[in-house]
């Protein structure tokens, strides 16, 4: 009996070593390469890729082609699912792998015509402008690493198919950011809710310029149903949604200042900027120091864009700011009863 119990023991060890060595070695397939030598097709010569103390790749290439397809690699390398996650989320294709409760978020955003707009702008830019070159080489460096090596751990989980990433899905998350600071979508139902509730005088309270001209009138024969404040409501809620259903941080507002050299203690100028974007984890930026002959940066880049949003030069520095502003006019529109396709 003992040596039954023995020899139970043992195999339950040698099974417990057995899966913590295949556990091992799958998150160890899932790790980025640090050092090393890779290969990589289209490049014009030689890349080298340096990582610092804190994780920021530092890419010096011969090319400018070759530092921009390096730097898509090296990116993918980190944020796959990031990649994937926020183009799903512009062109509207969440729910395909978190389920129907995104199908809100998806409706939402192909009704405001982003993946549509992007396929559109793709099909009559110049082809051959340094930017979409930039786009180009990037997202190739990114199809590279996705096509080459195993998926990240979450395209496990979740059973999301690899496919390529395109000048389409570039120019649908920039409409993804321009939307995110479009505070309208949550601020509009508000306004007309103070407005038809308490009165136009109220809103002076916001500091915005008020034009009661042209807007649905509150009278008993012309105010709005309760049908109706149930869709400016839903707006606004699902606007709200958006960011907690996606993972993805709030864009909003910023702050942005410069300081001359005569004011400060160097004598150098001073540029300060501070986007307004929420805390996330794995981080909104993606830092990143890049160099080839003619040109080298240091910048903070976003998922599936090769050029960098925040970053400095040799010769100056540049920030993204911008400021709540009357960016969209929700329309309240009533169907005409004698022309069904009038309003």
């Amino acid at each position: 009996m003992k040596k039954l119990v023995t020899r139970t023991l043992m195999g339950l060890l040698l099974l417990l070593m057995l899966a913590a060595a295949g556990l091992a070695w799958y998150v160890h397939g899932k790790q980025p390469q640090r050092s090393g030598q890779l290969s990589l097709t289209g490049l014009q010569a030689p890349v080298d890729v340096r990582y610092d103390e804190r994780g920021v790749p530092h890419i010096q290439a011969a090319h400018e082609g070759d530092m921009y397809r390096a730097l898509g690699y090296v990116h993918a390398q980190d944020r796959l699912f990031q990649m994937e996650i926020a183009r799903r989320l512009a062109r509207g294709e969440l729910a395909e792998i978190l389920g129907p409760k995104l199908l809100d978020v998806d409706r939402l955003f192909r009704t405001l015509g982003i993946r549509a707009h992007a396929d559109a702008v793709v099909q009559t830019i110049d082809k051959t402008s340094p930017a979409y070159q930039a786009i180009a080489a990037y997202l190739d460096g990114v199809n590279q690493y996705q096509a080459g090596h195993a998926a990240p751990i979450e395209f496990d989980i979740l059973g999301i198919p690899k496919r390529p990433f395109t000048p389409e899905d570039t120019l649908s998350v920039a409409g993804y950011l321009a939307y995110s600071f479009a505070s309208a979508f949550r601020t509009e139902p508000v306004m007309t809710v103070i407005r038809d509730k308490l009165g136009a005088r109220y809103l002076t309270v916001f500091d915005l310029d008020w034009h009661p001209e042209g807007v649905v009138r509150t009278d008993a024969t012309a105010s709005l149903s309760a049908a109706d404040w149930a869709g400016l409501n839903r707006i606004a809620q699902v606007s709200r949604d958006v960011l907690d259903a996606s993972g993805m941080p709030l864009f909003e507002g910023s702050n942005a200042w410069a300081i001359a050299g005569s004011r400060t203690v160097s004598g150098k100028p001073i540029l300060a900027g501070d986007p307004h974007i929420g805390f996330a984890a794995p981080a909104v930026w993606y830092e990143a120091h890049i160099q080839s002959p003619g040109m080298a940066l240091y910048g903070h880049f976003q998922v599936l864009n090769p050029l960098a949003l925040l970053g400095h030069n040799r010769r100056f520095g540049w920030s993204m700011t911008m400021f709540q502003n009357d960016d969209i006019d929700i329309m309240v529109e009533k169907p005409n009863p004698d022309h069904p396709n009038q309003v």
